[in-house]
């Protein structure tokens, strides 16, 4: 699997990606959002290849301080085959080039098998913290993004 940078053409790619691994997508993932999202974090937003095809993708942020992992994803077909760990691996060498001290990321509370693949790669649960959101603005926000 070949890593390359994410650009823009390849948004609905991703997003069909993101669906078909079962990740939820809302209204932060429109096309408008993911391109601010690029915008601030360029080279922390990855895609694996093989033969051309997006395989595997992971979106990395930067706050100044620390880092997060967004929607990293391999398509169902290509699991298991060590390209999510490659995939993260070179996510964190970005991160450590970016001096970034402390990497968090977020997993939805019955997808054992995603807790379970970052527990294997070192990463560990946090049980001292307590995660809130707030929606300053209820027409920005939607859970879901519509077919």
């Amino acid at each position: 699997m070949k890593i390359e940078k994410f650009s823009m053409k390849s948004y609905n790619d991703i997003l069909n990606l993101w669906k078909k691994a079962g990740i939820s997508v809302g209204s932060s993932d429109s096309k408008k959002e993911i391109k601010r999202m690029l915008e601030r974090n360029p080279d922390l937003f990855l895609l694996g290849k093989i033969n051309k095809q997006i395989v595997a993708v992971v979106m990395g942020g930067f706050d100044g301080r620390r880092g997060y992992v967004h929607h990293l994803a391999v398509d169902p077909k290509h699991q298991k085959r060590g390209y999510g760990k490659k995939l993260m691996n070179a996510l964190i060498e970005e991160f450590r080039r970016n001096g970034i001290h402390k990497i968090h990321l977020f997993i939805e509370k019955q997808n054992r098998t995603v807790v379970d693949f970052y527990s294997h790669l070192g990463w560990q649960i946090r049980d001292d913290l307590i995660m809130m959101s707030f929606v300053p603005d209820n027409t920005l926000y939607k859970m879901r993004i519509l077919d």
